[in-house]
């Protein structure tokens, strides 16, 4: 049974999802730091911590803690901390002295913290709520006496929900799908923490860079923390024998051009078939019981606890219902623990468990749990059951949004975290060409604007110039950036190559006869209409102020065939959606 635990602590971590740790034999050591019978325990003692880690960086805990029975190691000491620069951190944690780094004989805290993750994961050592501390399981202590560890990391692979889910996504062996393709089908979609770069913004950009360089570049820094966990969790699987690297030439519609380019991908081996059938369950092998953890189920966001607190319960319910059971039941239960939800949102929350690597089958009314899943503990925290304003809001977005995916929702928490601004401008791009029907491009980059979009019809056709802020308390709009549209405005007007070399307004194509401009945010503050008058009056050129929500309302209208883009031009014309630029959500 999924029990449900009283904590006092107020700690959180992020188990579920591991990046940048990959070495499947440092795994095992790990899990061996656990137990005192294994050499690689005696090795750590005796000589790795002696050495690397220094009196005033706590040698004498680490060896007290590693000498103590039974072996119950806190965090802190296993992972250790940073200074600033992280290159000249000192050896202060277990994990790192255990593990041996590419350029000094120890590791940072962040791999460190990540390959504590890791064994988590994978069910290799288990996690005290009150007390902050990791111990080994019995399945740990299984594998680091094993003359076989490759067969039981593959099973706790196969055990692992979302390697699982990428394994099931790849299960045809005639396909290939790359880091990105996976991450879209993966988690919980709309929410931050759960959103992958766009595939077609990736290609476009790839196919427009001017050398080996700045494509090698997209390539390797254009990820989301999302991508960065279903790579790492394929190569884990390529390591196994169960996925292999491969390419694929890739072919997108992106706005009013085919893109192409060739990406790495992951193909399926035939070991990985066998032992994907196994895992799902047959005649002769019982299904896999699925490692879970309460945090796995939200990553990021001031309520994530609350978030994780909803979906661990929806989890509960269908695990001890072992039946068809309707999103209405669902919300009656959550209802006895103060959470007030609706159907759209239960739907929602088992749609991101299925893409978690849960199986379910879910109808539009019922979902019924047809997998097994551990016994893992639900900690309850004081003050859970109110969620945040950006939360309410997409809850109450949700049932009005019927013809466009909710992965959009995601937008949401974009456009309040500047730290991510490439990539909210990219989805906000990415809506604008894909459900609105635009035609167009992201640029970014210096001395262009942040987009461009225009229509393409027989007559009467017209272009954007859009600049997207992501601001974590709203956009006022300041004099900088108002005169930095201005320039783009004058740019496309006099379109001279000595004002700006890189012509970006030869996108824009001949037929296109009137312009405007517009800005797009998660909200807008202070006297808008007047700062977009000002800037309209000195070229007599029309724009808007778009608040995301209005902008994913309007696509659900546009897919629903309700609005045109010829209404969308009478919108702009008419200060339509500008005028409630100060409601919420605002960010906590």
């Amino acid at each position: 049974m999924i029990n449900i635990i009283q904590t006092i602590s107020k700690k959180t971590r992020t188990f579920g999802w591991v990046q940048d740790a990959g070495n499947l034999n440092a795994l095992c050591d790990v899990v061996a730091i656990f137990d005192e019978t294994t050499s690689f325990h005696k090795e750590l003692l005796k000589n790795k911590i002696p050495l690397l880690v220094k009196e005033e960086n706590g040698q004498q805990n680490m060896i007290a803690a590693l000498n103590s029975r039974p072996i119950v190691l806190n965090y802190k000491l296993l992972t250790g901390s940073h200074a600033n620069p992280r290159s000249e951190s000192p050896c202060d944690g277990i994990v790192q002295a255990a593990i041996r780094g590419q350029k000094r004989d120890y590791i940072g805290d962040w791999p460190a913290d990540n390959f504590v993750r890791w064994a988590q994961a994978f069910g290799f050592i288990s996690y005290d709520y009150n007390t902050d501390a990791f111990s080994i399981t019995e399945t740990g202590k299984t594998l680091v006496h094993s003359t076989n560890q490759e067969e039981l990391l593959i099973q706790a692979a196969l055990s692992y929900p979302p390697a699982y889910r990428i394994m099931s996504l790849l299960k045809n062996p005639a396909v290939v799908l790359t880091k990105f393709e996976l991450a879209g089908k993966l988690g919980f979609a709309g929410e931050d923490g759960f959103i992958s770069y766009p595939l077609a913004s990736i290609i476009a950009a790839m196919s427009s860079a001017t050398n080996s360089k700045k494509r090698n570049d997209i390539r390797s820094d254009w990820e989301s923390s999302l991508d960065k966990y279903a790579r790492t969790i394929a190569q884990w699987l390529v390591k196994l024998g169960l996925l292999k690297n491969d390419t694929k030439e890739i072919s997108l519609q992106y706005g009013n051009q085919i893109v192409t380019d060739v990406l790495n991908g992951f193909r399926i081996t035939p070991i990985g078939e066998r032992y994907l059938r196994n895992a799902s369950g047959n005649s002769r092998h019982r299904k896999n019981e699925k490692i879970i953890s309460y945090e796995m189920f939200a990553t990021k966001g001031a309520d994530r606890e609350y978030l994780r607190l909803r979906r661990s319960l929806i989890l509960k319910f269908l695990d001890e219902k072992k039946r068809k059971c309707s999103f209405e039941s669902i919300c009656e239960f959550l209802k006895s623990y103060d959470l007030k939800e609706i159907a759209e949102t239960i739907k929602d929350d088992i749609m991101g468990l299925i893409n978690l690597g849960i199986e379910i089958s879910i109808d539009d009314t019922t979902a019924e749990l047809k997998d097994l899943v551990c016994n893992f503990p639900i900690p309850l925290y004081k003050d859970l059951t109110k969620k945040s304003e950006l939360s309410a809001a997409k809850d109450e977005l949700r049932p009005n949004l019927k013809n466009i995916s909710h992965e959009y929702l995601s937008l949401l928490d974009l456009a309040f975290d500047s730290s991510q601004d490439r990539l909210f401008e990219m989805k906000v791009m990415e809506l604008f060409l894909r459900e609105y029907g635009f035609y167009g491009k992201h640029l970014g980059g210096a001395s262009k604007p942040d987009g461009v979009l225009f229509t393409s019809s027989d007559e009467n056709n017209y272009g954007i110039i859009v600049d997207m802020k992501a601001y974590s308390k709203g956009y006022a709009l300041p004099v900088g950036q108002r005169d930095e549209m201005l320039r783009y405005i004058r740019e496309n007007i006099e379109r001279k190559k000595e004002l700006n070399s890189n012509e970006w307004w030869n996108i824009f194509p001949e037929n296109v006869n009137k312009y405007y401009f517009m800005f797009v945010s998660g909200m807008f503050k202070g006297d808008i209409a007047e700062k977009l008058g000002k800037i309209a009056i000195v070229h007599n050129i029309n724009g808007t102020a778009m608040p995301i929500l209005t902008a994913l309302v309007i696509a659900d209208k546009i897919q629903e065939n309700k609005m045109t883009l010829q209404d969308f031009e009478h919108g702009i014309c008419n200060n339509e959606y500008n005028i409630n630029s100060d409601a919420k959500p605002t960010r906590p």
